[in-house]
């Protein structure tokens, strides 16, 4: 028999709200807090706090999912003959067969795993797939939420390596159409942030960052109950965590001409942890700008587009996306006819120039700056790094210049 993931679960809507298509729409994480009330954070400075839409239902629903599939396999195994075959939507572009998904014109990629399985291969991918639900069961039937890489370390030897645990994570929460967050399953924090601002944790604990200059993990947005500002004017998202140590270091945050802020990096492309805090900044204090420091390539111009449009692979993702994130550089304006140091100024390669190309042909509305930019790029060959902009005081004046500009 086939068991479709999905199944009763799109179809209908149980709450009656007639918004199908939607699993789990009213889960813990999808709301941060409800549109109407986001006025009542106008100051900046105020205790905010953190609210959430819980219902305790749709954790349920994905318990019930997931002990459907562990009995469906118990009925295969004694009635001999019989045989299970679970579909799951795939983010992998590789592996992945590509259907229509219910003639809306879209299209869907999808793996198909079977019990008993036919071969070895297919044998491992089933017991892999079973033990992350299995943990995941785990997790939301005792509420304690685990990180992908302590799935890893539970059976190292099962799935050999941590891109196994991450792909086959994300394609559960992506069949689902949940987030990852809502199986209780989340990444280990990767981002750091330092800045002007303090924190409370649902377990009571306080965290000041103030007293942290150099800067602390990114925080796990559904672990934060207050947040408090402390006089904070801007926000700074910086690709490269050497440049946000520099800045870190040096107290950036704390001594800019522009006043105080708050600085950002999830080194290199983000992942959704940082994505979500980020979010939940924007949301509970709108009015603060929120700017982007990215290295003049294709990548970096990802990279803010990520935090900005977010990605079409976590689509299914909710709350990641921050539409107001501005661009402060690097642009070729920073550094083109300008005595720039040619050690930033590098040509692009094959793979940036791909890059670029597949960019220009997204059909998601972008700025126009911001491809007149990467026709910039192609034309003139070039790319540039934020080391262009200099390192200590050079990038200080710089950012000073820009952001009290803004």
């Amino acid at each position: 028999m086939d068991l479709d993931l999905l199944s009763g679960y799109l179809q209908d809507d149980p709450r009656g709200t007639g918004s199908p298509g939607t699993l789990l729409s009213d889960s813990t994480h999808s709301t941060l807090t409800p549109e109407d009330n986001i006025s009542d954070y106008g100051n900046s400075d105020a205790l905010v706090q953190v609210r959430r839409n819980i219902n305790l239902n749709q954790v349920g629903a994905v318990i019930s999912k997931i002990e459907d599939i562990f009995e469906s396999i118990a009925d295969c195994i004694l009635e001999d003959g019989k045989e299970l075959v679970i579909e799951l939507k795939s983010r992998s572009k590789s592996k992945a067969k590509v259907e229509d998904d219910g003639g809306d014109g879209t299209r869907r990629r999808t793996i198909k795993i079977t019990f008993p399985s036919r071969n070895q291969r297919e044998a491992w991918k089933f017991t892999a797939l079973l033990r992350i639900l299995e943990l995941s069961h785990e997790a939301l039937v005792t509420g304690i939420v685990t990180t992908k890489r302590d799935i890893y370390y539970r059976e190292p030897e099962l799935f050999m390596k941590q891109e196994v645990v991450d792909r086959y994570v994300d394609d559960i929460a992506h069949t689902f159409g949940v987030g990852r967050d809502v199986l209780n399953i989340v990444a280990a924090a990767k981002g750091l942030v330092a800045g002007s601002f303090r924190l409370t944790r649902r377990d009571t604990s306080v965290i000041d960052f103030t007293l942290e200059p150099e800067g602390l993990l990114i925080p796990n947005s559904n672990d934060i109950e207050t947040i408090q500002f402390l006089d904070v004017k801007w926000i700074l998202v910086i690709e490269k965590e050497a440049t946000f140590r520099t800045l870190a270091t040096n107290q950036y945050w704390n001594d800019s001409q522009a006043e105080r802020g708050i600085i950002i990096t999830a080194k290199g492309y983000p992942d959704i942890q940082s994505r979500q805090f980020l979010h939940l900044l924007s949301t509970y204090h709108p009015t603060i700008p929120i700017f982007a420091l990215v290295d003049f390539d294709p990548d970096g111009l990802g990279i803010m587009s990520t935090y900005k449009h977010g990605s079409q692979a976590l689509s299914h993702e909710l709350n990641l996306a921050v539409p107001s994130v501005q661009w402060l550089g690097v642009r070729s304006r920073d550094f083109l006819g300008k005595e720039a140091d040619a050690r930033g100024m590098l040509k692009l390669t094959a793979r940036d120039r791909r890059i670029a190309m597949r960019m220009l042909g997204w059909d998601e509305e972008r700025d126009d700056e911001w491809r007149r930019e990467l026709q910039v790029m192609l034309m003139l060959n070039v790319k540039a790094e934020i080391q262009i902009l200099g390192n200590g005081e050079r990038l200080r004046e710089w950012l000073d210049e820009r952001l009290m500009g803004m």
